[in-house]
């Protein structure tokens, strides 16, 4: 989506995603672009946790983020600005 990329191009973020079931895979937001890091960052601008069972949900679109995240199935650490970040990148 067009307007999202450029909503994004200028944000750098760390993002760490952790998984109640699999474990923690680090993120580098920059450019609008998303890359996986085999190192880990000694700090995150958001974490996100969740089972693996509720991120298939969200790509298969069975749940919304918000219900998710309403409902504890997923926990969001960050700024709100960067809350609602991950709510428009998991619709």
């Amino acid at each position: 989506d067009e307007s999202l990329r450029n909503n994004l191009k200028d944000l750098k973020r760390n993002i760490v995603v952790k998984f109640s079931d699999d474990g923690e895979y680090y993120l580098k937001l920059d450019q609008a672009k998303v890359e996986m890091l085999s190192d880990p960052f000694t700090k995150a601008d958001i974490t996100v946790e969740l089972s693996t069972e509720t991120f298939k949900k969200l790509l298969n679109k069975e749940i919304d983020a918000l219900s998710a995240y309403i409902t504890r199935k997923i926990v969001v650490k960050a700024s709100l600005s960067d809350k609602l970040l991950i709510s428009e990148l998991l619709k």
